[in-house]
């Protein structure tokens, strides 16, 4: 059955067929090709895998992000960005970052921050003078931290297939996140030819004091869902509530930026990304179950032991077929189709589950930067009004920075396993 699978879904991948299409289509055929188990399988499976307390985080943080965009937390979360790094060399590039990292504790979502900040920042630093693909590329790589430091709705669908602690998940990815921006602004501080004309003045004590205070109610929400989750005050999906709520009466009460008439508008927009989301994951769930009814993780641990004995070489070689695949399939679905078989074979390897699955999860969000189906290059691209081949030119120095943080994490396991065993001990 494996074949007919694999060689369906590639086939419907290379002529352009919708990822959500391509998985249920080739398990159908796989199906009809082996022909003894009942199709009936399909919208059973599909209903198991998001029949999960787990999984309902994902359309209140999908909400939540709705609800900052529109109601004014993110563009006053830029605009203390500003004040902080914005009167530096490429102050324009760090201001984007530095708003990525942050509004990353808020949304969960690499595709809502990359929607949300550069609706702000693009047009700014396009006018200053940043071409337009360089523009596309760190946007799409800040971005990408948005899913690392938590919250995570990717961290979510592995610890709800998984049983490994979310909250653990959360605390060890914040670390890597912030590795990764610190990276991406070192790139852009070096990168002179596109990076030296653009900052903004040096603002006051003042005036820094005044955003401060203006985007107060944007900054502790962070502190509330991932101070919640760690302590124990509420789950990961009560925090996607608390998150949605909260956005909600900020933006109503506080900043003033929503009004009553514009919240069904803003419930369907929630509705149709957290549908197109939720109905890749049941299809993910169809695939995977196929791959795990065929002996997949048993065929995968087979095949690495005769490669070789080592850990750290299993562990390069899963990270290289990960980043290989990321550039073919789109995130979520890899990690539904892969955490399966992956992690099985990590408790084989005798792996701390929690540091493998943050990096398997690092791992598939990058592959959201990668070329040809980089999922936040095509957004960012959108946005920056460019293609894709002309952001993929400029996106080579980011990667190298992505991938440089995957292979830290993968074999330096405090960088994970530091924040989880101090603050969960």
């Amino acid at each position: 059955m494996l074949i007919p699978l694999f060689a369906s879904f590639l086939i419907l991948m290379v002529i352009g067929v919708p990822i959500f299409f391509a998985m249920a289509m080739s398990s159908l055929v796989a199906l009809l090709i082996q022909g003894q188990l009942s199709l009936m399988i399909i919208p059973q499976r599909m209903f198991a895998i998001i029949d999960s307390f787990s999984l309902l985080a994902i359309p209140f943080f999908v909400l939540a992000g709705v609800f900052m965009e529109t109601g004014g937390i993110s563009a006053r979360l830029v605009r203390f960005a500003g004040a902080l790094v914005g009167h530096l060399r490429a102050g324009l590039c760090h201001v984007t970052v530095v708003s990525a990292m942050i509004f990353a504790g808020v949304s969960g979502s690499a595709t809502a921050d990359t929607s949300a900040i550069g609706a702000i920042v693009i047009p700014s630093m396009i006018k200053a003078g940043y071409r337009k693909g360089f523009v596309a590329a760190l946007l799409a790589s800040a971005g990408a931290i948005g899913p690392i430091i938590p919250p995570s709705l990717i961290m979510i669908v592995y610890g709800s297939m998984t049983g490994v602690s979310i909250a653990a998940m959360f605390l060890g990815g914040f670390v890597p996140g912030v590795v990764i921006g610190v990276g991406l602004m070192s790139v852009c501080y070096l990168w002179r030819s596109q990076t030296l004309m653009a900052h903004e003045r040096r603002v006051t004590w003042r005036e820094a004091a005044r955003r401060f205070a203006d985007a107060f109610w944007a900054l502790i929400s962070p502190v509330i869902i991932l101070g919640g989750i760690v302590f124990g005050v509420f789950t990961p999906t009560e925090a996607g509530v608390v998150a949605a709520v909260y956005a909600l009466l900020v933006g109503l009460f506080v900043y003033r930026e929503i009004r009553v008439a514009d919240i069904p508008e803003m419930l369907v927009k929630g509705a149709l990304t957290s549908t197109i989301v939720m109905s890749i994951i049941a299809a993910a769930g169809v695939f995977g179950w196929l791959l795990a009814s065929e002996q997949m993780p048993a065929i995968v641990a087979q095949w690495m032991n005769t490669v070789t004995d080592s850990p750290a070489l299993k562990m390069l070689l899963i990270q290289l077929f990960l980043l290989v695949l990321g550039c073919f399939v789109e995130g979520l679905a890899a990690a539904i189709i892969l955490i399966p078989v992956l992690h099985p074979l990590a408790v084989q390897m005798g792996l701390d589950p929690v540091h493998f699955a943050v990096v398997v999860c690092i791992n598939i969000i990058v592959g959201g930067v990668t070329p040809p189906v980089g999922v936040l290059l095509y957004v960012s691209s959108s946005i920056a009004k460019t293609t894709l081949e002309e952001a993929s030119r400029y996106v080579v120095p980011f990667l190298i920075v992505l991938i440089g943080v995957i292979f830290a994490t993968a074999y330096i396991p405090g960088l994970v396993t530091f924040l989880p065993r101090l603050i969960l001990r």
